[in-house]
């Protein structure tokens, strides 16, 4: 687990790196105490450590208990087709074979269906998330043509966002982020989301 004053010190140097990005963050900031923010950041860089790894057991023991874990693939959730998980069913899912619906394309509409390890591959760590300078609490960086409803479709929760900007190459359109999404239960951040963004046509 990340050290407490490692988190700080984090979080006070991306509040101030923020202002090395182009688009600022766009949302407002609900009001949290800046000690569940610290303790909500710490998790998310220790969930962010399990997915750099695949350590699907050691994400289970992170997973809300009664709401399970919902994968969106785009900043726009929609709960009615996202896929959720309890706990104990992140153990095995990488070694799953069967194909999943996990939502729909951006921009055709067809449906994903992928096995598990290819929607991991293409719609959770796509790019190394853990190295970004970029992370913002309750907040993103990038304002896309799709509807960011991360705080309507997880109401009561916080969110942390590792954001990758894009290349010159690209001209910054194949930008990616990740949001760790975390609700409280019996007073402790658990993880009830991720949703991935990327550009959309």
């Amino acid at each position: 687990m990340i050290h407490r004053k490692v988190v700080i010190c984090l979080f006070f140097g991306l509040l101030i790196g923020c202002a090395e990005v182009d688009n600022q963050p766009v949302t407002d900031v609900p009001q949290v105490t800046f000690d569940e923010q610290i303790i909500v950041m710490e998790k998310a860089y220790d969930v962010m450590k399990t997915l750099e790894n695949r350590e699907m057991t050691d994400l289970g023991e992170f997973v809300h208990p009664k709401k399970g874990l919902l994968f969106s693939p785009y900043g726009t959730v929609d709960k009615k087709r996202a896929q959720v998980f309890m706990p104990d069913q992140l153990k095995d899912l990488l070694s799953s074979k069967k194909q999943i619906e996990w939502g729909t394309e951006a921009g055709k509409g067809d449906p994903i269906r992928l096995e598990p390890e290819d929607y991991y591959k293409t719609y959770v760590y796509d790019v190394a998330f853990i190295e970004t300078d970029f992370v913002t609490y309750n907040d993103y960086y990038k304002e896309t043509n799709s509807i960011q409803n991360v705080t309507e479709a997880f109401p009561d929760s916080n969110y942390v966002e590792f954001f990758v900007p894009g290349s010159d190459e690209f001209e910054g359109m194949d930008w990616k982020s990740l949001k760790l999404v975390f609700t409280s239960y019996k007073g402790e951040p658990y993880l009830t989301g991720i949703v991935h963004d990327q550009w959309t046509p």
